[in-house]
């Protein structure tokens, strides 16, 4: 099966804001792709929270926000234009 024409087209768009350098920073602000910071990978160590209370209310927080995936591209790759190979 086949992906439609649109999703083809735009398919960069969304791996930008969910994996890619929309994720974060001004370009992630710009694109209104902001979530709550603790939903974001490294920005809570729940292993350094001594306070049984405060931990549980983050992960909690976590729990019912969920997680962003990781970052996996900081800037956009450019295509490459050279033709695919045949088969």
């Amino acid at each position: 099966r086949q992906e439609s024409e649109f999703v083809s087209d735009h398919l960069h768009e969304w791996i930008d804001l969910i994996f890619g350098y929309k994720q974060r920073g001004p370009a992630a602000v710009e694109a209104l792709n902001i979530f709550y910071y603790c939903t974001y990978e490294g920005a809570v160590d729940l292993d350094a929270i001594a306070d049984e209370t405060e931990r549980k209310a983050l992960e909690g927080i976590i729990s019912n926000f969920g997680q962003t995936p990781c970052q996996l591209l900081k800037v956009r790759p450019q295509r490459s234009l050279a033709s695919p190979p045949r088969l």
